[in-house]
């Protein structure tokens, strides 16, 4: 999880991956049949300690701006454990990803925006959010730029630089 998350899996090899855990290669694919299912077995990894915590700490009665400074603050502290940015902003970005680590980064991607889109109803019917603006929107909307800060984050740029950008798009929610 660690090498895919820092490097990418476009940029470790299963060779490299082997040395670094000390196992062998055919030992690796005993284990998880290839390199498809190490990958979607480090995603249920990531899932599991990574994100559920993560979704778990949103508190549904916080109001919207609060809850999404809270968000993006996480994304950008500086002890958060991990390397910084989102493996699964990572893989998104990644060519040739097998069939299993597709279908678990399409799935994940889902709980995300579901949770968002949550977050949104949540938030008009509080009167924080226009009752006219489509939920699938304003989620989508805060998915991609909760996205953009953990990619330009992994990127090195200026996290207080990004915790203002992301400020200024979400004013849009009143």
């Amino acid at each position: 999880m660690d090498a895919y998350w820092r490097e990418g899996p476009d940029a470790v090899s299963l060779n490299e991956i082997c040395r670094r855990a000390g196992v062998s290669k055919p030992g690796l694919y005993r284990a998880f049949g290839g390199e498809d299912k190490l990958l979607d077995a480090a995603l249920e990894h990531y899932a599991d300690v990574v994100l559920a915590p993560y979704f778990a700490a949103v508190d549904p009665d916080t109001p919207l701006r609060d809850t999404l400074e809270a968000i993006v603050a996480s994304f950008t502290d500086a002890d958060r454990a991990g390397p910084p940015g989102c493996l699964l902003a990572r893989l998104q970005q990644a060519d040739g990803l097998g069939p299993l680590a597709t279908g678990r980064v399409e799935g994940l991607r889902q709980q995300a925006r579901d949770s968002y889109a949550t977050l949104i109803e949540l938030a008009k019917a509080r009167c924080e959010v226009a009752e006219e603006i489509p939920t699938e929107v304003a989620a989508a909307m805060v998915d991609i730029e909760c996205n953009a800060v953990l990619l330009r984050m992994a990127a090195g740029e200026d996290p207080q630089l990004l915790r203002a950008q992301a400020r200024l798009a979400f004013s849009i929610f009143h």
